[in-house]
């Protein structure tokens, strides 16, 4: 494969896989609008800043996608099902295994992430605003394309796949592959990464206190780990269909 064909066959894939994702940022503008309603009272028309939010996040997902899929190639990081049907290939095999591990993570995850917390709940400070309390159900369920799509693409395909390769790079550039080791601490990282990215919206609500951060990161990256290892066993579909699921739980049961 010529240099040229190299950088085509990551280009298109990482320009399908951006598509989607700029869908799921316009999935999410309603949710993101009822828990920001100033957002309303801006002069520019609410749809101009809904296409605008969602081509930014499009035109970036294409860059990261990219470097994801190169850089996941060489540590067998991948999205196999998407890549054989954006390159008419053979569609490999989905596994069962595969599959029913990605549902039985979503479900029971939204679960307990919904019990821990209700656990939590007598240890926080005040909200500063109920406006989270108040979101219709349809745009919370519609919020779960991002999480599913846009989410993972941001932290499974580039950040997760960034953090190991950087690892294997700096610890054990003598091996062909990297480590268990190196793979499970990407995961990690990546998960806590997660966590932390969620703090700015978490301040909004509570204002950052210890059990505050304690809290938004614990929630945030627990579920993440299991992702993280799904994609790195079997690819990134089957870690958007655990997290796509695992928010519709946390959604629709859990209304947040």
């Amino acid at each position: 494969m010529s240099a040229n064909t190299a950088k085509n066959h990551y280009f298109r894939l990482a320009l399908f896989w951006a598509f989607l994702g700029s869908l799921g940022s316009l999935a999410v503008f309603p949710y993101v609008l009822s828990l920001n309603p100033a957002v309303a009272q801006l002069p520019t028309p609410l749809p101009v800043i809904a296409i605008a939010s969602a081509l930014q996040t499009g035109l970036l997902l294409i860059l990261l996608n990219w470097i994801g899929l190169r850089l996941g190639n060489s540590m067998g990081l991948d999205t196999p099902l998407i890549r054989a049907l954006v390159y008419r290939q053979p569609v490999p095999t989905l596994s069962k295994s595969a599959i029913k591990t990605a549902l039985i993570v979503g479900g029971v995850g939204g679960i307990v992430l919904i019990g821990l917390s209700l656990g939590f709940e007598p240890w926080m400070p005040p909200m500063t605003s109920t406006t989270a309390l108040k979101i219709d159900l349809w745009k919370r369920l519609l919020a779960s394309f991002y999480g599913g799509i846009t989410e993972e693409l941001l932290l499974r395909l580039f950040g997760m796949t960034l953090i190991a390769w950087l690892l294997w790079k700096i610890f054990e550039r003598d091996k062909p592959q990297p480590s268990t080791l190196i793979f499970w601490l990407a995961i990690v990282a990546a998960a806590i990464l997660f966590g932390v990215g969620h703090l700015p919206a978490a301040a909004n609500l509570w204002g950052l206190t210890p059990i505050v951060v304690i809290r938004t990161i614990t929630l945030n990256a627990l579920l993440g780990i299991p992702f993280g290892f799904l994609y790195w066993r079997w690819g990134l579909e089957y870690a958007m269909l655990s997290h796509f699921f695992a928010d519709l739980v946390l959604h629709g049961i859990g209304g947040s």
